[in-house]
Order: C-alpha cells, then structure tokens, then sequence
C-alpha cells in the first residue's frame, strides 16, 4: 500500500511542455464550466520544512518548499514552471503575492522582497537562528506584518510569540514578543488592525489563543478556548462578514499517555471573539491539520494529514486529506488523496472556482517531492482516480471560552541586512495521473 513513485519519462515531458498551453485554446465557456486540474509533483524536499502555495494575479501560481535552501516556483495555470529559484535561506517557508507584482517570502528569522521574476530586491535578518516568523503579509499601507517564535529574549520562556509590523523596505515601525506564549499567524483584519492566534497558558492549559490587535499593535480583546490539555491555534482569518474562523488542534490524551490522539478543530466567532460554532474533525488515531481558508460561497476548505500507523487499516484508509464545509460548518464532503508520509500543507479557492492543494509526496525511490493538485470544486481531478471519500467524523464540540492575561512587551530586534545566493534551477514536473490510494 505504499505510494508509488513519479513515472514520466523524456518523451511524456515533451509532451506536456508541448500541450502545457494547451487548456487556453478551449472555447472560454467550456474552460469555464470544466476548469482546469491536473497534479503534478516537482524537485525533492524536506517535509519538516512545510510548503505553500498562492494564486498569482495572472492565474498561475506561486510555490515554496524547502530544498537545499528555500525553493521558489512560479507556474502558469497548468503547473508548468515558468521560472524556479533557490535562495540560501532555511527554516519553514511561506510565500504570498505583493501589490507590486513581487513576492515577499518568510523563511527561518529572514524575510525577502522578490521581484516578478524571483530577483532579490531586499533581505533582512530580524532575530538569532533560533527564531522563526511562519507567516507574513503585505498590509495597506505597503508595508508587511509577520509573527512567529523567538527565543531571543530575557523571558525565563523557550517560547514567545512575536509580531513584527515593517515599512515596505522592511524596515521596523513597531515590534512586539508576548513572553511564554506561542504564536502562529497575524494578518490585516479590515479596520487597520490585526487578528492573530496562538497557544496560551489558560487554566493550566495550553489553549486555542485569538487576539485582536489595534494598528499599533495593543490588545483590543483576547480570547482562550479551552477543550484538552493542549490546543493550539495554527491560524485565524477574517470571514467575509467580519468574523473569524480558526484552524486549531485538538491534542487529546488517556491518563498520562501524551498525544493519544489529535483532531483537527474549526471555530466560527463574531467580531468580538464571541463563538458561533465549532467542530471537530478526526476519528480515533492522529489528524493534523495545517490550512484553512474561506471560499466564495461563505463555506470554508480544510487541508492536513492524518497518520495510519495509528489506526486499524481494517477501519478506513488514511493519509492526506481535504475537507468541505459549508458557512455552517456543516460537512460537503471528504477526501483522502493517499498513504504513508504524503500530506496536503496548503489549500485555497481558485478563480475558477476550483482549488489548489500544495504538499509533500512520499514516493519509494526518491524521498519527498513537492506536489500540487489543481481539482475542481468537488476536489476531483478530471480524468485522472484521485482522492477517495473517507470517513472521519465532523462532530459538535464544546469548549469553555476565557479571557487570558497575555500581556506584550516591546522588543529591540534590528532589521540586518544580509546576502542571499540565488540559484536557478530548471526541474520539469512529472505528471502524477494516477490513484494515490492502493485499494487492492
């Protein structure tokens, strides 16, 4: 039941360089109605080190992962590279689309301001080897906010979260560390200021953590959601009414087992913090989730990965998966798109209303690939067996909501300068076709 490896051989390749333009030739009405999907994996990675994926004002996609150094693709709409880049930057890496039509990419303690065509226009060092920012964001003003981890601070913590709010050389205008909790993600929320979640120290647990931030980094609110003895809060967005829906983690335990299982966890909130709904989605064994994002229809797509050595094969087939909810939390549907090692990091709506999902395959030749799938609204890949319905469970939680006593200090992180080596690399992708899942 292993995943099988890549099979493309040079006269296949040629083939999709040849076709990969090929969708656009389509009358525009039936490109519409069928859109475009194909999946495809790309050079070998780490999977410690995670992977991202946005859509580019052009209709391609911008791709991160990390390789030797920090490895950026841009491809058209087919997935076909148009051109790939490695930076000499480590850590887990996040890439996300700039006004100017650049990039700006998170990697370990170092951002980099990229062009269109993944020239370095400016790199900054911002902590010790030891820290990581895991997300950042251009904000309205042109400039960027980012948060991660840093333990470069006279806390008597391992962990602190830390928020940093830069012009758009970036430069600091103001930055922040709230010691002993962790922190996950920050974006612009539409008033100027900014949600961010975490893990905080509530109760004696470490719970779901959603902060409200003024434009100048204050706390307007803060909210705990406590539900096992360790839940932390991977991300937040603002939904399209004004709220917030948050991916979280359900680490759940027996006696004094740690870990016995984990569940992927969905909050709905108000404006103010206050919950709407809230959902649990996992059966007995280990469901991780990494992404979530709003679609246009007020539903929400989930990714993660679940581990089968820990449940009974006999029960259910396991491994990378996608999730549908409708804006009730309600299921539309569930997939698993294969086995062992393999999972989806990353997933969002497209313009044409399908999806991209970016993550690793495990394959029995070569390690972990980058891999992407392009599928349609139902999560299917035309033409090819991909992804099968799975049968975890999407169940009503309850949890008991706090207000912590998180307090920010300000810290004294300079922006530094540094060289990055830039390295071009031409790595074709091979065209993935076939059932990811062994059911015989």
């Amino acid at each position: 039941m292993a995943v099988l490896g890549p099979r493309a051989g040079t006269a296949a390749l040629l083939i999709l360089v040849l076709f990969a333009g090929l969708p656009f030739v389509r009358p525009a009405q039936a490109e519409r109605v069928l859109g475009l999907t194909w999946d495809r994996t790309y050079l070998q990675i780490d999977p410690a080190g995670g992977s991202s994926v946005e859509q580019t004002s052009d209709g391609g996609f911008i791709m991160t992962a990390l390789s030797r150094g920090q490895w950026v693709m841009k491809a058209n709409a087919a997935g076909i590279p148009q051109w790939q880049r490695e930076y000499s930057a480590g850590g887990s890496g996040v890439v996300t689309q700039t006004g100017d039509g650049g990039f700006v990419l998170a990697s370990g303690d170092q951002l980099l301001k990229l062009s269109n065509r993944g020239g370095v226009e400016w790199s900054r060092l911002y902590g010790a080897p030891y820290d990581a920012l895991f997300t950042v964001h251009q904000t309205s003003d042109g400039g960027y906010v980012a948060m991660g981890n840093t333990q470069s601070i006279e806390s008597g913590h391992v962990f602190n979260a830390w928020i940093l709010k830069l012009d758009s050389l970036g430069g600091i205008v103001w930055q922040k560390a709230f010691p002993g909790q962790d922190g996950y993600w920050v974006e612009q929320t539409s008033d100027g200021g900014y949600i961010m979640s975490g893990t905080v120290l509530a109760d004696g647990v470490g719970a779901a953590w959603v902060a409200k931030l003024d434009a100048y980094g204050s706390i307007s609110w803060q909210k705990a959601f406590e539900v096992s003895w360790h839940s932390p809060a991977y991300q937040v967005h603002q939904t399209l009414d004004g709220g917030y829906v948050v991916l979280a983690q359900i680490d759940n335990r027996v006696g004094q087992i740690l870990f016995a299982s984990s569940e992927a966890w969905i909050l709905r909130l108000d404006s103010e913090g206050r919950l709407l709904w809230q959902k649990s989605y996992g059966a007995e064994g280990f469901a991780y989730p990494s992404s979530i994002s709003q679609i246009s229809d007020g539903g929400f797509v989930l990714a993660g990965r679940s581990n089968p050595a820990s449940l009974n094969p006999l029960i259910g087939i396991w491994g990378p998966w996608l999730l549908k909810l409708d804006s009730s939390g309600n299921l539309v549907w569930q997939k698993m798109y294969g086995l062992g090692n393999s999972g989806l990091q990353e997933v969002h709506e497209t313009m044409d209303g399908g999806l991209i999902a970016v993550g690793n395959e495990a394959t029995d030749c070569c390690g972990h690939l980058v891999w992407a799938m392009k599928l349609d609204s139902d999560g299917n890949v035309h033409g090819c067996p991909v992804g099968v319905p799975s049968n975890a469970t999407l169940t009503d939680t309850s949890s008991i909501t706090t207000i912590p006593s998180a307090t920010s200090v300000n810290t004294s992180f300079t922006a530094t300068p540094t060289d990055v080596t830039v390295t071009r690399l031409m790595i074709m992708p091979q065209d993935q076709c076939r059932p990811k899942i062994d059911t015989v």
